[in-house]
């Protein structure tokens, strides 16, 4: 099952060791800059840790003209593919989160890719507001677009329902 990164901003202290494990790992240097995930403050005092969310159907995806992000359908990440990247930067402002960021002296965007299964930044989160977990948002999704296709293809309704009633079996059988 594809996993996901989870923050708790209350459990957050802005220590930004995971913007230091992150740099360090992806860029080989601390750089707070060059980190996939950012710490922001909000309201209240609270630290927000910022990061891709690897959405199921990604605005940056979408903005980009030359198709280099993409969605590895697997693990459930969306990564860039840097040999198709001409560095316009247009998957940056798409993204709804702010996930995405741009590095000047490469010439092309960069965001989190859970390090491959294993997020630097977990292992330094002292405090667990930072979390790896399954998805079950998408493991749910997932068994209702296979349910609703099994449905469909039996001959049921639209809903997979015969009637309106709560105590009305599923289709495919006839009430007797």
């Amino acid at each position: 099952m594809p996993k996901i990164l989870e923050a708790d901003p209350v459990r957050c202290d802005g220590c930004r060791l995971c913007e230091a494990a992150c740099s360090v790992v992806k860029a080989g240097e601390h750089d707070a800059e060059k980190s996939r995930i950012r710490v922001v403050s909000g309201d209240g005092g609270l630290e927000i840790p910022v990061f891709c969310r690897h959405c199921t159907s990604p605005p940056c995806r979408d903005a980009c003209p030359r198709d280099a992000v993409y969605l590895d359908e697997a693990p459930g990440t969306v990564m860039i593919d840097f040999f198709r990247c001409v560095g316009c930067g247009m998957c940056v402002p798409a993204c709804p989160f702010g996930a995405l960021h741009f590095d000047a002296a490469r010439g092309r965007p960069f965001k989190c890719d859970l390090c491959g299964g294993e997020p630097a930044c977990i292992r330094v989160c002292d405090t667990g507001a930072l979390n790896y977990v399954e998805d079950y948002n998408l493991r749910d999704r997932r068994i209702r677009d296979a349910a609703s296709e099994l449905l469909r293809n039996s001959g049921c309704g639209p809903d997979g329902f015969r009637g309106t009633g709560a105590a009305e079996a599923l289709c495919p059988e006839e009430p007797g």
